[in-house]
């Protein structure tokens, strides 16, 4: 078999790719160095967050990819049964000097088209997240 295209790791990245691609008449081979795919690298040193595309700049391709990505996770999961919770983040502020940074981050995300953002103080925050530092604001 000729392969067309070779897609080196088989982490999330090369396995999405892999999967798009096979919807083309294209002959495409996947190499990985560990014993399965997903195993090892990048996905699994990951923090297990779909990131919403709130911390790029607006306007660049990361965020552009980022906020697409994010959207396409609702159907992936359905299409390849696998269980997808979309449960949020929190991004803490420690004091009022990093506060002004949530503001910065959200206006971000709404300028990249980040759906359902908001900022969370005191008692609502803590209910959300108990274990919080007690130095969040």
């Amino acid at each position: 078999m000729e392969t067309t295209i070779l897609i080196v790791g088989g982490g999330i990245t090369g396995t999405a790719i892999a999967r798009e691609l096979s919807k083309y008449d294209v002959e495409v081979a996947l190499i990985e160095k560990e014993a399965d795919i997903a195993f090892g690298g990048s996905t699994k040193a990951n923090t297990a967050i779909i990131h919403a595309g709130y911390d790029d700049e607006p306007g660049t391709v990361a965020a552009k990819l980022c906020v697409r990505g994010n959207m396409l996770w609702t159907r992936l999961s359905s299409e390849l049964s696998i269980p997808f919770d979309r449960i949020g983040s929190l991004v803490v502020a420690l004091d009022d000097e990093e506060a002004p940074i949530l503001e910065e981050l959200m206006e971000r995300g709404r300028a990249n088209g980040v759906q359902k953002l908001k900022i969370v103080k005191g008692k609502e925050l803590f209910e959300m997240e108990p274990n919080l530092s007690s130095k969040a604001v």
